[in-house]
C-alpha cells in the first residue's frame, strides 16, 4: 500500500482546516437530539448531517430509514461514494448522532446543549452533550474526507458512511444488520466505528475488546393494593424491601457478580492507574472499590451490575406511610466481550427465580440485549497503528478494553468476517460520556481527525 499524498500535506490541511470543523461540532451540539424525542428533531439533524458530507464531496448522501422487526429507525445519514481508481478498497465509517438525555439542573460548566468552549493545559475542551459522544466522531469523518478530497485529484478507497440516530436508545439497525449480513450498503474491506476513545488525551489506543449489554426489568408483586404500613406492617411484605433483598443477592459480600452462567473474559489490557480512575470515576475519599482482580480485568472483561431505574419505590417527592404492592427495578448488565447475550438472560431469569421468596410473583421482562466484541488484527492492522502513530508522534499505541457496549459492532463483524474493525476516537476519560458536563478536547479531535486521513490515504491503490 503505497500513500500518494504527502503525509506533511495531510497535516497541514487538517490544521488548517481544523477551526471549520470545530464550529461544525459547535453547531451539531446545540441539536436536542435525544433519543426520547420524536422524529422531527432527529430528522433536522441527520438533514444537517447530510449536508456536511455532501459539502465535502459525497454527493451520495442522504437520509434514509430501515425497517425490521414491525419497528422503523430513527432517520440514518448514508452515503456510498465511489473512488477515483477501479477495484479500490471499500471502507465503512461509522458514528451516530443521536445523544443521551441530560438533566441540566445537574450541569455546571454549561446547558447540555448550549456548547461553551474552556481553554485548559494549553488545549480548549468543548462542553455540551454529544460533543464526545458521538458528534465527534460524525466530525472526525468529516474533516478527514475532506482533507482526502482537497489534496488529491479524488478519493483514495470506496467510501460508506453510515451515521445512525438511535445508538443510544437500541438500535434497528444493529436487528436488521444481525438478520441480514448479507446487505451490499454496509460491505467493506474496512469498518472504521468512531466512537470509541484514547486512554488519556495524547496517548493513542485502539480498542479491543467491548462488553456486551443486557438491559432487564424484575418485577415484584406481594400485595393486591396499598395498605397503611402502621396496620399492615411487618407480616406483610412490602414489596419494595422484598426486591431490595433479592438485589442484593446479585453481588457476593466482594462486590464482584454472583450469577451462576455471568461468564469472565480474560485479555492482556493495559493497566488502569487506581489514582487516575478514581479521579475521573469521582470516587469520593476513602470509598472502597469493589470488586475483586485488577482494574481492567473488573473494567473490561468481567460483568458490571447496576438498577438504573425504578417504578413503584417509594418517593422522596410524596412520602407515605403504606406498603407497597408491586416494584420494578431495570437492570442493566454489563456483560463479558465472549458472553452470549440470550445465555445471560437464562441465568438471570434463573438467579431471579432461585433467590424470590416463596410464592411472591416475580418477572423479568428483557428490554435489550447486544452482544460483545473481541478485535482481531486483520489484514490492515498494521496500516492503523501506523496512522495513529503518526499522528500522534509516538512509537506506542496501546491496545485497550472498553467497558461500554455498542452492540452493531458484533454483527458488523458477522457480515464482513474477513475484515478489519477498526474502533477509535475522541472519548478520553475526561469527556464523562453519558455525565455531566460532557466535553472534547479539541486537540485529540484534530488528532484523530489526521490519524483517519492518513488511514485512508495509506489504503489507496487496488485491492489485491
Amino acid at each position: 500500500m503505497t500513500a500518494v499524498t504527502s503525509e506533511e500535506g495531510l497535516h497541514d490541511h487538517v490544521r488548517d482546516s481544523a477551526p471549520e470543523f470545530w464550529q461544525a461540532l459547535i453547531d451539531l451540539v446545540k441539536h436536542k437530539s435525544t433519543a426520547d424525542r420524536p422524529d422531527p428533531p432527529l430528522r433536522t439533524t441527520a438533514e444537517t448531517i447530510v449536508g456536511l458530507f455532501r459539502s465535502v464531496g459525497l454527493s451520495s448522501a442522504g437520509v434514509t430509514t430501515i425497517t425490521h422487526g414491525g419497528k422503523t429507525s430513527a432517520p440514518l445519514v448514508y452515503a456510498d461514494q465511489r473512488a477515483d481508481t477501479d477495484d479500490a478498497r471499500t471502507v465503512l465509517l461509522y458514528a451516530h448522532y443521536d445523544v443521551q438525555p441530560a438533566d441540566e439542573s445537574t450541569w455546571q460548566v454549561t446547558k447540555p446543549f448550549v456548547p461553551k468552549e474552556v481553554a485548559a493545559g494549553g488545549d480548549t475542551r468543548l462542553y455540551g452533550r454529544g460533543a464526545a459522544d458521538d458528534k465527534s466522531g460524525v466530525v472526525m469523518h468529516l474533516g478527514a474526507l475532506k482533507a482526502l478530497r482537497d489534496t488529491r485529484s479524488g478519493l483514495p478507497v470506496n467510501v460508506k458512511v453510515v451515521v445512525e440516530g438511535e445508538e443510544e436508545s437500541g438500535s434497528v439497525l444493529d436487528s436488521y444488520l444481525a438478520d441480514n449480513p448479507g446487505d451490499p450498503r454496509f460491505k467493506a474491506d474496512l469498518v472504521v466505528v468512531a466512537d470509541t476513545g484514547n486512554l488519556a488525551v495524547g496517548l493513542p489506543a485502539l480498542t479491543s475488546t467491548l462488553r456486551g449489554i443486557l438491559v432487564v426489568d424484575v418485577t415484584v408483586r406481594t400485595l393486591a393494593k396499598e395498605v397503611h404500613s402502621g396496620m399492615y406492617g411487618g407480616p406483610a411484605p412490602d414489596a419494595f424491601m422484598v426486591l431490595a433483598r433479592l438485589l442484593s443477592t446479585l453481588h457476593d459480600a466482594n462486590g464482584d457478580v454472583a450469577v451462576p452462567g455471568l461468564t469472565r473474559f480474560e485479555h492482556d489490557w493495559p493497566a488502569v492507574p487506581e489514582e487516575q480512575y478514581r479521579e475521573n470515576a469521582g470516587v469520593e475519599p476513602g470509598v472502597d472499590l469493589v470488586g475483586t482482580g485488577t482494574l481492567a480485568q473488573r473494567l473490561f472483561g468481567r460483568p458490571a451490575l447496576n438498577v438504573v431505574g425504578l417504578r413503584g419505590a417509594p418517593s422522596m417527592d410524596r412520602p407515605a406511610n403504606v406498603l407497597h404492592p408491586e416494584v420494578t427495578a431495570r437492570i442493566s448488565v454489563r456483560l463479558a466481550p465472549n458472553q452470549d447475550p440470550d445465555a445471560a438472560l437464562r441465568a438471570i431469569e434463573e438467579h431471579i427465580g432461585a433467590n424470590a421468596p416463596e410464592a411472591v410473583v416475580r418477572e423479568v421482562e428483557p428490554v435489550s440485549l447486544g452482544q460483545g466484541f473481541a478485535a482481531y488484527r486483520g489484514p490492515y492492522h498494521a496500516a492503523v497503528e501506523t496512522a495513529l502513530k503518526t499522528a500522534y508522534g509516538t512509537d506506542d499505541v496501546a491496545h485497550a478494553g472498553q467497558g461500554g457496549s455498542i452492540p452493531l459492532v458484533s454483527a458488523l463483524h458477522a457480515a464482513n468476517p474477513g475484515s478489519d474493525i477498526v474502533l477509535w476516537g475522541c472519548e478520553e476519560p475526561l469527556a464523562n460520556i453519558h455525565g455531566d458536563d460532557e466535553s472534547v478536547s479539541r486537540s485529540e479531535l484534530e488528532r484523530m481527525t489526521l490519524a483517519e486521513a492518513l488511514l485512508l490515504n495509506a489504503l489507496a491503490g487496488p485491492r489485491r
